[in-house]
């Protein structure tokens, strides 16, 4: 078989990445923790580096040799909210939800208030617990209104509730914000299909180089999306 086509490989990270509400691969946290709470900057302490160490350890999702270096560190410096917040996070992703949400809802009152939400909202996510997500979700991005990962997930968890306007407006928020974040535009093509704007999901289709059939294949995943929505009434 030969090797996918660029676009080809583009189509097949965005449909598994329209999942990740639930499954939270490339979410993207780490980066967004980073970018959000500007806390690169000019910092080139050995300490920063470490902990850049850390955060490169969790994108590559080396989840327990995260947990081995956040050890290290805290016996060094001791408690530090940032390294609580990447702890968390390493347990998210080992699915330890129950340890990380302990941890989590220690950092709604700190720096890190937003990122806690979040974390939380991926949890009830993935633990079918949409309404408590989606709670969570707003809460984190009214503290973080131009963080990418935080509004897609709200816009995709507001998708699974059916409620599509209110998706629409994070979705289209967050593509604004960042054109080339090929998960936002992903779901908010999946938001078309749902809703039958097949000539405005085939315009984003053609803007990105996108073949008719792999605008089928994310109809097809629109579809599947469909079955899964569970009604919401709230605000």
């Amino acid at each position: 078989m030969s090797p996918a086509s660029p676009r080809m490989r583009v189509v097949a990270y965005a449909l598994s990445a329209a999942w990740s509400v639930t499954a939270c691969s490339g979410s993207g946290f780490v980066q967004e923790v980073e970018r959000a709470t500007e806390l690169r900057g000019t910092e080139q302490s050995e300490e920063a580096v470490y902990r850049d160490l850390i955060a490169q350890l969790l994108q590559q999702e080396k989840y327990y040799a995260a947990l081995a270096h956040i050890e290290e560190h805290q016996r060094s410096v001791g408690a530090d909210p940032r390294l609580s917040l990447y702890e968390a996070r390493a347990l998210y992703g080992l699915r330890l939800d129950g340890q990380a949400k302990a941890i989590f809802l220690t950092l709604r009152d700190t720096a890190y208030g937003a990122e806690a939400h979040h974390g939380l909202g991926l949890i009830d996510a993935r633990d079918a617990e949409l309404q408590q997500a989606i709670e969570h979700f707003i809460l984190a991005v009214r503290a973080r209104p131009t963080n990418i990962a935080m509004r897609n997930d709200l816009g995709f968890a507001l998708l699974r509730a059916g409620r599509t306007e209110d998706a629409r407006l994070q979705l289209s928020t967050a593509l604004e914000l960042e054109p080339s974040n090929q998960r936002a535009r992903t779901n908010l093509m999946l938001l078309m299909l749902i809703r039958g704007e097949e000539q405005s999901a085939r315009q984003l289709a053609e803007s990105v180089g996108m073949t008719d059939s792999e605008l089928a294949q994310l109809r097809d995943q629109a579809e599947r999306l469909r079955a899964t929505i569970v009604p919401s009434t709230g605000g």
